[in-house]
């Protein structure tokens, strides 16, 4: 039996649970719920979804018979997690560049970081008929229920 998909998705959050998602066995076989933990001396391993009995104890509810599948699959999951870790870190180290680009633009040229933003917002094209439309839509209220228009600052009829 082998790992054909894993999806997960990391928790920002600083419990023990890092990640959670499912994987799926041959194409046939959905398991939600699995996760990746970190123990207390900071080794992650994963753990399948399971429910809590009257005493407290907990059973699971979907795993791996065999050593073999166990460790398919959390390889799997386990590369899946480090590879989604890694992208978030890059996403990070980028956006970050990016700041560290405006912050030095700020400090050498305040106006041009200034521009650049007024610019930024106003990429959307305008056309004057939609302008006008909305001019025209502020200065009237519509009444949905008679669809009829009455000034603002004025009460419509029943009001």
């Amino acid at each position: 039996m082998d790992v054909s998909e894993v999806r997960m998705t990391i928790l920002d959050h600083a419990g023990a649970t890092k990640a959670i998602g499912s994987i799926t066995l041959n194409g046939e076989f959905a398991v939600r719920g699995v996760r990746v933990m970190e123990s207390a001396d900071g080794r992650n391993f994963i753990s399948f979804p399971s429910r809590q009995r009257a005493d407290g104890q907990y059973d699971d509810i979907a795993f791996p018979l065999t050593k073999e599948l166990y460790h398919k699959v959390s390889d799997a999951v386990i590369k899946e997690y480090n590879t989604l870790k890694e992208a978030a870190r890059e996403a990070r180290e980028a956006a970050k560049d990016e700041f560290m680009d405006v912050a030095k633009m700020a400090e050498e040229n305040p106006d041009a970081v200034f521009m650049e933003a007024v610019t930024s917002l106003t990429k959307v094209e305008s056309k004057p008929e939609t302008n006008t439309k909305v001019k025209a839509e502020a200065d009237t209220v519509t009444n949905t229920e008679t669809n009829t228009e009455t000034p603002k600052g004025r009460k419509g009829r029943g009001r």
